[in-house]
């Protein structure tokens, strides 16, 4: 009488450990190339083969964008819109860089990341953020959501910054957001 409901825990604790820590990190590394790539053809060709969203492009996958401890600023609902979004940033990025750390407990890697704005990978503007990019990924290793933390700018002509300073600005105490693996 058990037998079913045995069957369904089983089959779905292993339909989790199909997507491995060695997928999710192949899959990370996939954004900084994507962003690397010569002209908007080859970055988006490059994004959409990134399996962004649940099922499909077309799935659900939230993307959200905290800087500098401000709230967080939506900037897609699928995985059409993450790639979309990528395309269209990268028209502003002279690098892009990654380390990688996957979390096995929740399915979500990290991407430690520094961005140095300017045009393509042709004119670089000297400025460069900081970021921290999770990406959440499901038992079948579609990304569903994307969220990215980022110090902006982080480095000025490769010297250290500090944004309050520069800006004359009093170092205010903001809230902290709660980091909440698999929440938005």
């Amino acid at each position: 009488m058990h037998f079913p409901s045995l069957l369904a825990v089983a089959s779905a604790a292993t339909a989790y450990a199909q997507c491995t820590a060695e997928q999710r990190l192949f899959f990370s590394n996939q954004v900084p190339v994507a962003y690397s790539q010569k002209g908007p053809i080859a970055t988006y060709t490059t994004f959409s083969k990134i399996p962004f969203g649940v099922g499909s492009l077309a799935g659900p996958c939230a993307t959200v964008i905290y800087a500098n401890g401000a709230p967080g600023i939506p900037v897609g609902l699928t995985g059409q819109d993450v790639v979309t979004f990528g395309t269209t940033t990268r028209q502003a990025f002279f690098e892009v860089t990654g380390q990688y750390t996957d979390f096995p407990q929740n399915g979500t890697t990290l991407i430690n990341t520094n961005v140095t704005l300017g045009v393509m990978s042709a004119i670089s503007s000297g400025v460069t953020f900081a970021g921290q990019v999770y990406l959440d990924f499901n038992e079948a290793c579609r990304i569903t959501a994307v969220r990215a933390f980022a110090q902006v700018p982080a480095f000025i002509n490769g010297q250290p910054t500090d944004l309050g300073k520069i800006l004359g600005i009093p170092k205010l105490p903001l809230p902290s957001i709660p980091f909440i693996p698999g929440q938005v």
